[in-house]
Parts: structure tokens; sequence; C-alpha cells
């Protein structure tokens, strides 16, 4: 969902308090996590109790005892859930819904003993994911898109795990279960993050606003440890009225978060996943000051359908970087549909629909995007005049100006230019502006060229890219054909990009 779509009232309305529906009850649940040597769901007493793993109700957290045992107060209406160690896995669905807790229905049925198996599982301190921007499915044709532009890539580059990150539907939340079934098909963990198109509004209370999520998916937030670090999911999506909502993580969110950091080493670096970017979110400073004792922070996040980089200051720590991913739905799955039946979707700040992979070693890492239906080595487009002489209704466009659009960069990226490769490498200007592809898209939308074409088209939204850079081309150049090679690097985030493009001088 679009920035500009958020409504931000400023009030809470009063049956969102936290009331009696977060409070401890006097109902617990209790049970054993063990190693499911022979993957029956059974502790027996061959098989090993697993001390020290965390359970959590939604806030509480609690660690096993020397024989695996847990005893845990209950919360109104919250799942309890195990914060899956390092070095294991939770049981998994035929789609790779990982199934490491048991919804309130669960609970009352097994009467209060819940156990948990786990499973051994090889992680590396070095190992790669990948983030799924808005994925946004309303049809089966979305899924279809889907299967085409993720599932079939990713299969072939399978990740260690993968995150999509919010508005997996277009409040057909019927499509959640076709949405799984084809990512699934991919055989990496998925690891499910809540969007507000992926809410059930109109509801009484608060914690009703995820019901079918979690019916789906399980919890609309939990962590997980994976090789060397901690992993949060988290639900900042804050209903405000029967469909309006903003960005905000709620009281009993943030009791979890603390408490978590709490049982965990400083040292661990922090991946925390939500949808809408922190700098929508209203007790933002609030996250942050509970993240200020950990050195290494990443957040990723959706719901703009753009991408760019966010970096929120710390006294005497790294900034938080924030990467907000863009969209696998581009634009809403809008715009002219190509021989596949694909939409062109292109994103409002120029970007081709895509997903990023991110390589993590310990406490660092590198992001690479994949532009979907293209070769990995698509990092930008690059734009110049084209005077054209039969089609010449994009002449108007025309500027005397080279543009180059780079989808994973952001403003502390070097972006030069050579000519003819020779001469002196030159650096190019960044300028917020909207992306030319993106121009040139909405002036024959404009214009009516895909009007006969069964679909919708793709709103101008006029937005400024974030990662766009310019040069003037110069006057001095001889007539005819020049070759201009342009490069971005970016050495913090492993981005190393190089595009060419035929540059006519008149």
């Amino acid at each position: 969902m679009t920035t500009k779509s958020i409504l931000l009232t400023g009030l809470l309305l009063t049956f969102f308090v936290v009331g009696a529906s977060s409070q401890r009850s006097r109902e617990t649940v209790s049970g054993r996590v063990f190693l499911d040597d022979n993957h029956n769901g059974i502790f027996e007493a061959s098989e090993k109790p697993l001390a020290g793993v965390m359970i959590c109700n939604g806030e509480d957290i609690v660690r096993t005892d020397p024989q695996g045992h847990y005893s845990l107060s209950l919360r109104k209406d919250r799942a309890v859930f195990v914060v899956k160690p390092a070095g294991y896995s939770v049981p998994q669905t035929n789609d790779h819904r990982p199934q490491g807790y048991r919804l309130p229905a669960q609970i009352a049925t097994q009467k209060g003993r819940v156990d948990f198996p786990l499973y051994k599982n090889e992680e590396g301190d070095s190992f790669t994911i990948a983030l799924l921007g808005d994925p946004q499915v309303d049809a089966m044709d979305d899924i279809h898109h889907v299967s085409k532009l993720v599932t079939e890539e990713l299969a072939l580059h399978k990740p260690d795990f993968m995150v999509p990150l919010g508005d997996l539907t277009f409040d057909n939340l019927s499509m959640f279960d076709p949405l799984a079934k084809t990512l699934g098909l991919v055989g990496s963990p998925l690891y499910y993050t809540i969007g507000n198109h992926d809410l059930n509004f109109g509801k009484s209370h608060l914690h009703e606003r995820d019901d079918s999520f979690e019916a789906a998916f399980g919890p609309s937030y939990y962590a997980f440890e994976y090789g060397a670090s901690l992993f949060l999911v988290l639900n900042d999506i804050y209903p405000t009225s029967a469909r309006a909502y903003e960005g905000r993580i709620d009281d009993q969110q943030m009791h979890f978060i603390q408490n978590l950091l709490a049982l965990e080493s400083r040292d661990k670096p922090v991946y925390i996943f939500l949808h809408i970017p922190l700098e929508f979110v209203e007790n933002r400073q609030a996250l942050l000051d509970l993240l200020q004792e950990r050195e290494n922070v990443f957040v990723g996040s959706g719901h703009t359908h753009t991408q760019y980089h966010n970096y929120y200051a710390r006294p005497g720590r790294k900034p938080v970087h924030e990467l907000v991913a863009g969209a696998v739905c581009g634009a809403w799955w809008q715009g002219p549909h190509d021989v596949q039946g694909i939409p062109f979707a292109l994103m409002y700040d120029g970007t081709p629909k895509g997903y990023w992979y991110m390589h993590i070693n310990q406490s660092t890492y590198t992001l690479d995007y994949k532009a979907s239906s293209y070769a990995p080595e698509k990092q930008m487009d690059l734009w110049a005049p084209e005077v054209n002489e039969w089609d010449t209704v994009l002449n108007v466009l025309n500027t005397d100006t080279l543009y180059a659009n780079i989808y994973a960069a952001d403003a502390f990226t070097t972006v030069k230019l050579q000519w003819d490769n020779a001469g002196p490498w030159q650096s190019m200007e960044r300028h917020e502006g909207v992306a030319p592809l993106f121009a040139r898209l909405q002036k024959l939308q404009a214009l009516g060229r895909f009007a006969s074409a069964h679909g919708s088209p793709i709103p101008d939204e006029q937005t400024s890219s974030k990662h766009l850079w310019r040069f003037a081309i110069p006057k001095n150049l001889s007539p005819g054909p020049h070759l201009v090679t342009v490069t971005a690097e970016r050495e913090t985030y492993g981005l190393k990009a190089i595009g060419k493009k035929v540059v006519w001088v008149k």
C-alpha cells in the first residue's frame, strides 16, 4: 500500500486500548521442548529434552529447564510460540510454513499441555535469505504472476529461508493459501510478515486484527534465531477505525521485544522485518531506544511500492539501516501485459518489479536486487535522448541529459561514467526526480496506446526516485553514436554494477 494512502488520525479508538485481552489470565500452558529424532511429534524416553529454549505467550518469555520443561501464563486470545534456537528447525507444512506455535483453540484442545518438537538443522554463520516486498495477490492471475516471476526463479537459486514483507494479498484473504502453496514450491522455510491489506478490519478488539493471518501463518509477530543472528518479525499495522490504520507497534509487542532482547546477547546482530517503513511508524523512537545497546541492527520493510534506503542515527552506535524493499507486484500488477500475460507494473520510482537476496555473514551483509525476468546483471536503466522519425510522440521527453536509475543504490553510492571506453571517469550527479522510464510509460498510457489491453492503468504518481543520477551530455561530442559506460559502487552492501548505453549526437 502506498504511503499516500496511510490515514494518520493520531487518535487511537478506545476499543483498541489494551485491556483485559492483554492481561495474564490465571490459566497456564506447560510442556516440553525436545529433539524429535523420529519426527513423530511425540516425546519418547530415548529423545533428548532441550534446555534453555525460549517460549513466549506474545509478551512474557520463559526458558526451558534442564529437562526441557516450561510453564507460562496464558494471555487471552494470543498464541504461544517457540523462539526457534540456532541450529534447530521446527516442523513445517508441506509448503514450508513453520509450525512452532499453538493457537488459543489448539491450546484449549490440548488442555494446556503443549510440547514443541525440534529437529537438528545445519546453520552456518553465512547464509542467504530472500526478501519479497508486497506480492499483493487478488486473484489466481496474480498467483500465476508470482509463480513465473518469483517461484520459478528462486527454485533455481534456493535461499536458506524467505521473508515476504507483508501485503501478501490485496484485501482478498482467501488468497493466503494459494500464495503459500506456490512460494512453498521453492523449498525454503517462509517467515511471513503481515501487511495492512492482510488485516481483518472492523473488529472490536486489537487482537482480532490478525485472525485470518494467524489461521494461515501463525502469530503476526514472533522471533527466531538462525546462525549467529536474531530475527524479529513484527506487526506494525494499528487499526484506528473500521478501515483506517496507522504505523504503530502496540504495547504488547514492545514488551515482547524488550523481554526478548533482555535474554539475548548484546553482541548478536538483530534483523527486523515489518511492513510499514519505520519512517511512518508513530512510535519509531521507542523501538530504536530498545535497540540502542545493539551495535548491528537491520530493518527490512515494504509498503511503498518503491525502494530505497533509510538510516536512523543513534548516539554512539552505527545507524540502523532500513531497506524499503519495493514490491514483487510492482505497481499492483497494473499496466499493459506482455505476451506471457504478466503486467508491466513498473514501480513508481522506475524500478522493475522484483525481490532481494540478502547474504548474511555474522554481523555483515550484502544485498542483491533481482529484477524479475531479467538477468542478474540488470541493475540499472540508462536513458538518453532519442529523436525518432516515424513514431515521434515521445520526442517531447528528450533533454540533453543522460540519466541512470540504479535500482539498489542509496545516497552514498558512487556513480561514474566514461565516454567511448576512453578518457576520464566522471561523476554523475544524484537527482531526485521522476524516472525517465516511468515518464515514458505514463506518456504512452495517456496517449491511449494501451487502451485496448485488458488491464488497469498504472496511476501517475509522479514519485521522485531516490536512486536516480544524471549527467549533462557534452556539447563537444562529434556527431553520430557514442558508447557510454556507467558504473555504480557501494562497497558496504556489495553493489558493483555496470551498464552500457548508445547515445546518438546530431
